[in-house]
C-alpha cells in the first residue's frame, strides 16, 4: 500500500526531503499549532508562498498509517473549501505533510477567544459553516469519504475568512464498505453517540459532529461547557429550549446584530443533526441547502429589510418529536 501511495502521490504533488523542510521552515523555528501526531510549523517555499508543515514525531505503526492516510486523502480530493496539499516528506523516519497556510487560524480559536483580535459576527459565522458544509458534502457525495474528525478546530480560515476543512488523517472511504466495523476515532465532544456504541461508521457521524459546530457558532461555547459542571452543548441547548427561550444561549458578542429567524433555523438544524439515531439525521446536502436559506435571511437583515431588534419564535415541537428525514422549515410568523 505504501509503495502504491508513493507512486500515486508523486504524480500529483511534490515530495520534499527532510533537508528541504528544514530550509522551508528556517530549521523548524516557528510553531503555529499541534496536530494529533506532531507539531505544525510555518514556512516559505522558494517562491515565498506561505505553507504549514505538519510533522509526525511518533514512531509508531498507527502514526505512520494515519500519516499515509492524510497524504492519500488530500492528494485525491480537490475542493475550494478543503485545505490544499502542497507536498509531503517521507524521508526515513521523518514524516511531514506540507499544505497551504491559512493565516486566520481556526474557527475554534475565534469562538473561544484565543484569537481575540477579531470577533466573528453572525453573518461571518454563517458563511464559514456553509462553506465547511459544502466541503463535507463533497467528501460524502463526490468522494464517498467520511472525514471522521469534524470539529471547529479543523475548520481553518483564510485571509478573507474563507473556510477550509483540514486534517483528513482519519478519513475513510465508505462507498464500498459504509457500515464496516472500524477502530473508534474522533474527538470527545464531537463524536457521534451511535458510533461510540456500535463502532459502525457512516457519513451521518460527520453530520452529528457538524451539528455540534452549529451549536458552537450560536453560543460561542465549546462542546463541553465547564462553567459550573461539565455538560455537553447538546444537553445545554435542549435545557434552554425546554423553557421556550433562546436568548440565553446566543453569543453576547453579537450585540443583537442578527435576525432571530436565522438563529432559530440554525438551532433547529443543529438539533436535527445531533439526533441520537443516525437514520433520523439529514444529509450534508440538506444541511447546505438550509444554511443557504439562513445566509439569505441574514443578508436581507443587513440590507435593512429586517431590524436586529425584531424577534420571532418558532414551534420547537418538530425538534423534539419529529423523526422524519425531511428537513423543512415553515415560515415563521411575526
Amino acid at each position: 500500500m505504501e509503495q502504491h501511495l508513493d507512486t500515486q502521490v508523486q504524480r500529483e504533488i511534490k515530495k520534499f526531503s527532510h533537508e528541504e523542510l528544514k530550509a522551508i521552515t528556517n530549521n523548524f523555528s516557528r510553531k503555529i499549532g499541534r496536530g494529533g501526531f506532531g507539531i505544525v510549523y510555518h514556512g516559505y517555499l522558494e517562491n515565498q508562498t506561505e505553507v504549514a508543515v505538519k510533522t509526525c514525531t511518533l514512531e509508531s505503526t498507527q502514526a505512520n498509517k494515519q500519516f499515509l492516510a492524510e497524504v492519500r486523502s488530500l492528494s485525491l480530493v480537490h475542493h475550494k473549501n478543503l485545505v490544499t496539499l502542497v507536498g509531503y516528506c517521507k524521508d526515513g523516519v521523518n514524516l511531514a505533510v506540507v499544505y497551504e497556510y491559512l493565516p486566520r487560524g481556526s474557527l475554534f480559536d475565534h469562538l473561544t477567544g484565543k484569537n481575540s483580535s477579531f470577533s466573528l459576527n453572525w453573518r461571518m459565522r454563517l458563511n464559514i459553516v456553509l462553506e465547511a458544509a459544502q466541503a463535507l458534502d463533497y467528501l460524502h457525495t463526490g468522494c464517498g469519504m467520511v472525514h471522521r474528525d469534524v470539529k471547529s478546530s479543523n475548520i481553518l480560515l483564510g485571509q478573507n475568512f474563507e473556510a477550509k476543512v483540514s486534517d483528513l488523517g482519519l478519513a475513510k472511504m465508505f462507498s464500498a464498505d459504509a457500515n464496516s466495523i472500524i477502530t473508534l476515532s474522533g474527538t470527545p465532544g464531537y463524536m457521534d453517540p451511535e458510533y461510540q456504541l456500535t463502532f459502525t461508521l457512516n457519513e451521518k457521524s460527520d453530520v452529528y459532529s457538524f451539528g455540534v459546530i452549529l451549536m458552537e457558532i450560536v453560543t460561542g461555547e465549546p462542546p463541553i461547557l465547564t462553567a459550573r459542571e461539565s455538560i455537553h452543548i447538546v444537553k445545554f441547548i435542549k435545557q434552554k429550549l425546554a423553557t421556550g427561550s433562546i436568548d440565553d444561549v446566543v453569543d453576547s458578542r453579537f450585540e443583537g446584530q442578527y435576525d432571530m429567524n436565522s438563529v432559530w433555523k440554525v438551532v433547529e438544524l443543529a438539533m436535527i443533526c445531533t439526533r441520537d439515531e443516525s437514520a433520523n439525521r439529514p444529509t450534508m446536502a440538506d444541511v447546505v441547502m438550509h444554511l443557504k436559506d439562513c445566509v439569505q435571511i441574514e443578508e436581507h437583515r443587513q440590507r435593512g429589510k429586517l431590524q436586529p431588534s425584531e424577534k420571532s419564535y418558532m414551534n420547537m415541537s418538530s425538534i423534539s418529536t419529529s423523526h422524519s428525514m425531511s428537513v423543512s422549515f415553515a415560515p415563521i410568523s411575526r
